[in-house]
């Protein structure tokens, strides 16, 4: 699995492309203007809707005035990344959730992540057939569901790669561990996901915290969402929070800092590490 992202990348170059275009006071109808485009190609540049060619890419540098050798190569070999194709882009929508494939785009780059999941077991921590029996309760559309099982299933070698696997830190709620999976076969399907997540929590880049029914409410009571640390200074960090149909990146700094801060909140409720394995060694018995 590769460790860049272009879905990163081209975030990046449109947040630059901005930067060059205010730091000589145009608008982005004059830039239009200037490359005879419209303005609403300048825009969506810059907000990645779309991807920039290496001629409009030059095109935009020589507006800009730049000039220097090395600050156009290394424009434009940004601009290079920005277009590979991730392998994620190469399946159909892997679930009912629109936007999930720029979410996927975010992880694969992230040197972190910090999820709290209330009703679920968290994505990267499930089993095959919890991840079947779950996507077969969220109705996904039977022409999506193998390629949905797949991206799962791949999204979760970032968890167990050999070299600089990412850390991952899971405040998983009580409910999530008391619901049931799988119909008639919940017994089986349970105790496998949860000896699963013994296993992980062995791993020291994992860390699985349990959330306790009897630690009554929390910071987290609006909802599950997910934290990703990006490993460049450039790339802002990024919180992903998601409806049963849309998912919302958020990359405002003030609202990476009250998700850190909610993040942190939830974790201080949550059972330590050793408490957090035990109970799940417990949970067992339920099944």
């Amino acid at each position: 699995m590769p460790r860049t992202s272009p879905t990163v990348r081209r975030r990046r170059l449109g947040q630059e492309l901005r930067a060059l275009r205010e730091s000589k006071s145009m608008t982005v109808e004059h830039v239009a203007k200037e490359l005879d485009w419209s303005p609403s190609k300048v825009s969506r540049i810059e907000t990645t809707a779309i991807k920039v060619g290496t001629v409009d890419l030059r095109a935009l540098l020589d507006v800009y005035g730049v000039t220097d050798d090395e600050a156009r190569k290394g424009m434009l070999e940004l601009g290079k990344e920005s277009r590979e194709v991730g392998w994620w882009m190469r399946i159909s929508d892997p679930g009912p959730v629109r936007s999930f494939k720029d979410y996927i785009g975010f992880e694969a780059e992230a040197r972190q992540i910090l999820t709290y999941e209330q009703s679920m077991i968290p994505g990267l921590l499930q089993t095959e057939s919890y991840a079947r029996a779950m996507m077969r309760a969220l109705y996904v559309d039977d022409r999506n569901f193998e390629d949905g099982i797949q991206a799962r299933l791949t999204r979760q070698e970032l968890l167990t790669r050999s070299d600089d696997p990412v850390k991952f830190v899971a405040i998983v709620d009580e409910a999530a561990l008391r619901r049931p999976a799988g119909g008639v076969r919940r017994r089986e399907v349970m105790r496998e996901q949860i000896e699963r997540l013994i296993e992980l929590s062995d791993r020291p880049n994992i860390a699985i915290r349990v959330l306790p029914f009897d630690n009554g409410l929390h910071p987290g009571m609006s909802g599950a969402f997910t934290i990703l640390e990006l490993p460049h200074p450039d790339d802002p960090n990024v919180v992903y929070v998601e409806a049963a149909t849309v998912g919302v990146l958020l990359n405002d700094p003030e609202d990476v800092r009250l998700y850190n801060r909610i993040f942190d909140g939830v974790q201080q409720e949550a059972l330590g590490r050793q408490p957090s394995e035990q109970y799940l060694h417990d949970s067992l018995k339920m099944y």
